[in-house]
């Protein structure tokens, strides 16, 4: 009994194993043919899970069979490119709320402020006054006295979206053209 490019090879079948993206390890019991018709059971333990044993009579089992199953290379790969997209993304959204610096004051750009940002220039676009001050990242009140002066913060903080957006566009398609660990690491 063998395991070989992750099949479990014994004298009477083939058994395929999981494609896995770590290292697991392998135990096959030689059980009753009362509890398995092939009179095999197969446990695939990955290293945070608790050792699966029969459910029989372990009197009547005898192990066969402990060995390390390798990580799947395409298993790894799918895996690190999922982990990478992600780190990615969260990268992108701190970019695209990152404070902006128009006209010599730093803004802040998160969610909320982008919100209030975008109520305040459409009630003004609307007809309404504008807020007499506008609050940078500092908590110092500047006078607002255009509405020109909120949009040029409004099109900061949009460049600064669209640019984060296009980084990671153009990082998630090295990612998926990725076909080594070490290209998904510099992507």
């Amino acid at each position: 009994m063998r395991i070989e490019n992750h099949q479990l090879i014994t004298d009477t079948a083939t058994i395929d194993l999981p494609h896995l993206p770590t290292q697991a390890r392998v135990r096959v019991w030689r059980v009753p043919n009362d509890y398995r018709q092939d009179g095999l059971f197969v446990s695939i333990q990955l290293p945070s899970d608790p050792e699966e044993l029969p459910a029989c009579d372990l009197a009547q089992c005898e192990l066969a069979l402990d060995a390390e199953l390798p990580a799947h290379p395409d298993a790894l790969l799918a895996e690190t490119k999922a982990a990478k997209k992600r780190q990615i993304e969260a990268e992108r959204d701190a970019a695209a709320t990152a404070n902006v610096t128009i006209n010599g004051h730093v803004w802040q750009a998160d969610k909320r402020s982008q919100d209030l940002l975008g109520q305040a220039i459409a009630l003004a676009q609307a007809g309404l006054p504008l807020p007499p001050v506008w609050r940078d990242a500092d908590n110092n009140d500047m006078p607002v006295t255009s509405i020109a002066d909120l949009l040029a913060i409004a099109a900061a903080i949009a460049a600064q979206v669209q640019t984060a957006y296009q980084t990671a566009w153009a990082r998630k398609a090295a990612v998926d053209a990725a076909t080594t660990l070490d290209e998904i690491e510099v992507a």
